[in-house]
């Protein structure tokens, strides 16, 4: 949209955000970042939190909000790989999550207040901005010596090679069920692992050995000569004994069946079949578990009921969060949470337990195995690969620990090759200066920007001083410190939940039960529930009865508060896409009832279409950046006309879409561009009335655009 027409709509331009900015380069620079996010924001990826928002996007954004509106795109291109200082400018998020917003705040000078919830992402977002300490590397190390003497006997296998013991870098279970009065194992299939020229690692079906063949099409058993496809799916085997089981009885049942090991004498890496020794080691933590149980920091709490991801669990008769973990694991888990709770520096023991809570991710029995490509990255597949609980039918017991440096999902590896490599870019932050043709033309360093570093006691000392953040945990629809910041804010860049596309509250109480062991004492304030789940959460839950109506409502009080801190020109800018209508005219109502109107929007780059959580389903790419300023007085305005704008608009943007290197949009991503023009068109009235006289809702609106998103999809898609 132009200046003209803002001015037009009686309702000038304070920044750059609201007339233009370079959203198609910026789109190629999201693709790449959204293809290796730890890569393009170590500072994003210190620890897991849900459909987290590009780096580089919200880096624009709050360049584009704090700059005047005479910036062209171009300026504003410029400037995302240019050292920035907004110095003096105030940036709040209410939905600050994983601290996307603050970390590019602070970066480019602006200080930022923060708020959320959620106490887990109240962590995370404190450690991405949080000072460094000279003697973490000091406690890191007095931590893993003395874990590792007390775990690293009951990680250990037989080197096949050689007979003597080595690491066991990870064990693979089956599940097992019972059939016909037969314990049956239930595999994915029988290919352990596929080696780069062609060849397998396979399990026999008919005396559960491991072996190596170099077809495993036509496999053969080296120990009992059976022959078999090891190709087949879903292969159901039945076992006389088993070497161990994990659950039953309730719960579903596992057995473990292969070990991949790590000689250092040998220098050999490779599986082996979980034999006697192993069972012995198993037990043996199994043993040591119960003598220390009572002494461990482990949770207590029980999983709450009636969770829309939670009831998953339930079903399956997992009643209490250590049920997602076998003995051994709680033994190593509980013995490394103990020893870091015992490092007397404050902000160094924070940092380890945010490695360690990183660490939960990859070790425990809702982890699977990636195995079948030999040149993917890591083998674990993380518990949350998807927004739920999924029930792994072959979980991945990896070592936490582990056996040498670049094992994924240890703690070691989380500390070295996550944590490190984000203080690193905290205080050295680059960008990728592109090509003319979307290609990464160098890593450019950014002299004089650093990421946080000097968090504010108070909003007070925050605005009057040279700190550079403060962060809430609590309702943003009642913030303790409102009045101090009313009017003081220049620009609300935010990510509220996307309505009911992620349960951030049932999937962070995995984390939260831990952190709580070590944080509770230095926040008790914050880590003193038992459950992160609140009905405040901005979110729609149909098995927790939170409606559409629910979201808006929630929404658009927490819209109402960020009204009162912003400045009169300040803009509201925040990201948005979902499958359906109702959704887009829930957060339009929001806006509205808040005392926004919507000035512009723009498509932008949010998913990598690979992503496990989204791959093969039909998801949506883009996000739309909705733009909002305080309202005005509007005029009534005629639904027929708003129509007709939006097909112009939409269809010159979806057609500079396909004109780009950009055009692997899907139809769903094409209702996002037409929905977001929707918003614009719609804000500028104060009433809208259709053909019969009756006034068109914000919800109206979004269900009468469907047959132009049909329309439009069958032009520019066929």
């Amino acid at each position: 949209m132009s200046n003209d027409e803002l001015e037009h709509e009686d309702i000038s331009a304070a920044s750059a955000l609201e007339t233009d900015i370079p959203y198609r380069k910026l789109n190629r620079l999201a693709e790449l970042e959204a293809y290796n996010k730890h890569h393009y924001r170590p500072t994003n990826y210190q620890h897991k939190w849900w459909a987290r928002r590009l780096g580089s996007v919200f880096r624009t954004l709050n360049i584009a909000a704090l700059s005047p509106p005479d910036t062209t795109a171009d300026e504003i291109w410029e400037r995302v790989t240019e050292a920035c200082d907004f110095d003096d400018a105030v940036v709040f998020d209410p939905f600050m999550g994983g601290g996307t917003t603050g970390q590019e705040a602070t970066r480019v000078g602006a200080k930022f207040v923060g708020s959320d919830l959620n106490p887990v992402a109240w962590f995370i977002t404190r450690m991405g901005l949080a000072p460094q300490t000279s003697m973490l590397e000091t406690y890191f190390r007095q931590v893993m010596n003395r874990s590792r003497d007390e775990i690293r006997p009951y990680y250990r296998t037989r080197c096949p090679s050689c007979g003597d013991e080595a690491g066991a870098q990870f064990y693979l279970w089956v599940s097992l069920d019972e059939a016909d009065d037969q314990t049956v194992r239930e595999y994915d299939t029988l290919v352990v692992d596929h080696d780069r020229d062609g060849g397998a690692t396979v399990v026999c079906p008919a005396c559960h050995e491991l072996s190596g063949v170099d077809t495993p099409e036509t496999a053969a058993c080296s120990a009992c000569g059976h022959s078999f496809d090891a190709t087949r799916e879903d292969v159901r085997v039945p076992v006389d004994t088993p070497n161990a089981v994990f659950n039953g009885g309730e719960r579903p049942a596992y057995e473990p069946y292969a070990v991949k090991y790590h000689c250092k004498d040998c220098d050999e890496n490779g599986f082996r079949g979980f034999g006697e020794f192993d069972v012995e080691r198993l037990e043996a933590a199994r043993e040591r578990f119960e003598e220390l149980e009572e002494s461990l920091p482990l949770p207590e709490q029980r999983i709450p009921k009636g969770g829309e991801k939670t009831r998953d669990l339930h079903n399956r008769n997992y009643t209490e969060w250590t049920h997602l973990f076998n003995s051994r694991q709680l033994l190593a888990l509980g013995t490394l949470l103990d020893n870091i709770t015992a490092v007397d520096d404050a902000l160094a023991r924070h940092y380890l337990t945010l490695t360690f809570s990183a660490t939960l991710e990859f070790n425990n029995m809702f982890c699977s195995y990636k195995g079948a490509d030999p040149r993917g990255p890591g083998a674990v597949r993380h518990i949350f690969s998807h927004h739920a609980y999924v029930h792994p039918g072959e979980p991945l017991e990896n070592n936490p620990l582990g056996t040498k440096g670049r094992q994924s999902g240890t703690f070691r590896y989380l500390y070295e090759y996550r944590l490190k490599k984000s203080l690193d870019y905290q205080h050295n932050p680059v960008e990728r200066v592109l090509n003319d043709d979307g290609t990464v033309k160098e890593k450019k360093s950014i002299a004089g920007e650093q990421i946080g570093g000097r968090p504010a006691d108070s909003v007070s000392e925050l605005l009057d001083g040279d700190k550079t953040h403060f962060l809430n945990c609590g309702d943003s629809a009642a913030l303790p410190f409102a009045d101090e910041l009313a009017g003081e804010v220049d620009a609300v860049i935010t990510d509220p939940p996307y309505y009911d596309s992620v349960q951030y509250s049932e999937l962070a109480d995995f984390f939260y039960v831990w952190q709580k062991q070590s944080l509770e004492r230095d926040f008790p304030e914050i880590f003193s529930r038992d459950s992160v789940v609140s009905d405040a959460e901005a979110v729609g839950n149909r098995t927790r009865e939170k409606s559409l109506d629910d979201y808006r409502r929630l929404l658009q009080n927490v819209f109402e508060s960020a009204f009162d801190l912003l400045t009169e020109d300040g803009p509201l800018a925040f990201t948005f896409h979902h499958k359906q209508p109702e959704a887009w005219g829930a957060v339009l109502e929001a806006i509205d009832g808040a005392g926004f109107r919507v000035v512009t929007t723009y498509p932008v780059r949010g998913e990598n279409r690979l992503s496990v959580h989204i791959n093969g389903q039909r998801a949506v790419l883009l996000d739309s950046v909705l733009v909002c300023r305080k309202d005005h007085k509007k005029p009534e305005g005629s639904w027929d006309d708003i129509y007709d704008a939006i097909e112009e608009v939409a269809r010159e943007r979806l057609r500079s879409f396909h004109e780009s290197d950009d055009d692997d949009l899907s139809r769903l991503d094409a209702s996002v561009v037409v929905y977001g023009t929707c918003m614009t068109e719609y804000s500028k009235f104060e009433t809208v009335t259709g053909d019969d006289g009756d006034d068109v809702s914000e919800r109206d609106a979004m269900e009468r655009i469907q047959p132009l998103i049909d329309e439009l999809n069958e032009s520019e898609f066929e």
